[in-house]
């Protein structure tokens, strides 16, 4: 098993925001590495926003920073379609304007252009990140 698996991986406090980004980091580089076949490191966010959720929605009025599509692997037709009507709600409950960005990303498992030595520009090729609407 991975020392970098935990089954709370989505539980994080505003200090272990470093930790879990040199990570992520050690992992992928590691993956361009090793041959192990190890499953990419995603996080996902769930959360309750409204009345006793904390502070939780001012937070993320203040860091969050829009919705991403996909390219490479995202159905253009049916996901631009779903992120337009999360925004539309979002934008409605909430009052936000919420930007939708679109990124080429690797293909799955594969790391080709990632450095970890590097500085990351997702603006350049061959990410090429643009804002859609």
């Amino acid at each position: 098993q991975s020392l970098f698996r935990a089954p709370r991986q989505c539980k994080y406090k505003p200090s272990q925001k470093e930790a879990w980004i040199e990570t992520a980091r050690e992992y992928n580089r590691r993956r361009q590495t090793d041959t192990d076949n190890e499953p990419a490191l995603e996080n996902e966010v769930n959360l309750y926003v409204g009345p006793g959720d904390g502070g939780v929605e001012a937070a993320l009025a203040k860091h969050f920073v829009g919705l991403l599509f996909f390219r490479s692997t995202g159905q253009q037709a049916r996901d631009l379609g779903v992120l337009r009507r999360l925004r539309d709600h979002l934008s409605g409950s909430l009052g936000w304007q919420v930007p939708i960005y679109a990124v080429t990303n690797e293909p799955p498992g594969q790391l080709r252009h990632w450095n970890h030595a590097h500085k990351l520009d997702l603006r350049a090729p061959p990410y090429n990140l643009q804002l859609v609407s």
